[in-house]
């Protein structure tokens, strides 16, 4: 009788399991609720100045924020926005792929396997999906820019590797993504906060639990001290996507953990009020 009692439970487990990870799924990739409206006026008439109304308008069938906007037109390329409209309001094809033994990720598939262009960033801009789930759990994805000219991001990729930096094009490949810049503050400032993590942060471990105990991390208490860059910098001995980004922005005098908690996943990076979006695909705005 306890056997069978227990193979029960152990098929319920597994059925919840089962439907929690199929609906984590079916949020992969959200699509717009509203018609596709036309931006020609905004390509056209590009040396026109925009309203408020104006740049809100293009966010919602672009994905492109005033920063990105302004950005293209800078550099004339606003008839770019055409091409992000028509891939902001068309379908997907995905597939999910184990990436662990316990998580899985979404990524674009078909012929092309690509979806949203990334047409401007800037060093220190930080990217964040959430395409990475543990069974119904949307833990996500973070990484930071370090070189916007030749297209290149610092991460903590998944578990049994090291940081390494990649290509941003990687990030063209996932079903949805949000472009986050650092409030008010000076490219510059930025700059130097994606030159330090390029030259100290590459080659660190993946340690999921990053963050969970103060001397769990790094050689020294004084890593969690908020503030500026201390003058005897610690070494961090292991890391996560989210951490990893919260870590070295930390070093600068900024907390990017919008909750405060120990653990610093994607979506407290996502909510964090000191930062603002450049591009969003594929989600919802923060």
């Amino acid at each position: 009788m306890r056997r069978i009692y227990t193979a029960e439970l152990s098929l319920c487990a597994v059925l919840f399991l089962f439907f929690w990870t199929k609906e984590a799924e079916a949020d992969a990739h959200i699509t717009p609720d509203y018609p596709m409206a036309d931006i020609s006026c905004y390509v056209e008439e590009a040396e026109e100045a925009l309203s408020q109304a104006d740049y809100e308008l293009l966010f919602r069938q672009t994905g492109l924020s005033k920063a990105g906007v302004d950005a293209l037109k800078s550099t004339g390329r606003q008839a770019e926005l055409f091409t992000l409209q028509e891939r902001f309001f068309a379908p997907v094809e995905l597939e999910c792929v184990p990436n662990t033994i316990v998580s899985r990720a979404e990524y674009l598939a078909g012929e092309e396997k690509s979806g949203q262009e990334i047409p401007v960033v800037e060093e220190g801009d930080i990217l964040i999906n959430f395409n990475c789930h543990f069974f119904g759990w949307r833990n996500g994805h973070a990484a930071i820019v370090t070189d916007a000219k030749k297209r290149l991001t610092l991460e903590a990729r998944v578990l049994g590797t090291d940081t390494a930096i990649l290509s941003l094009d990687n990030w063209e490949r996932y079903p949805s993504f949000a472009i986050l810049r650092l409030k008010d503050v000076p490219l510059e400032e930025r700059q130097e906060i994606a030159e330090y993590a390029e030259e100290n942060l590459a080659g660190i471990p993946y340690q999921l639990t990053a963050g969970l105990w103060p001397l769990g991390n790094s050689e020294k208490e004084t890593y969690y001290t908020a503030g500026s860059m201390q003058e005897e910098e610690e070494t961090l001995t292991g890391t996560q996507c989210a951490h990893l980004v919260w870590y070295v922005y930390s070093l600068f005098g900024y907390d990017l953990d919008s909750d405060g908690g120990r653990l610093v996943t994607p979506r407290d990076l996502y909510e964090s009020p000191l930062l603002e979006v450049v591009q969003i695909y594929g989600m919802a705005p923060p």
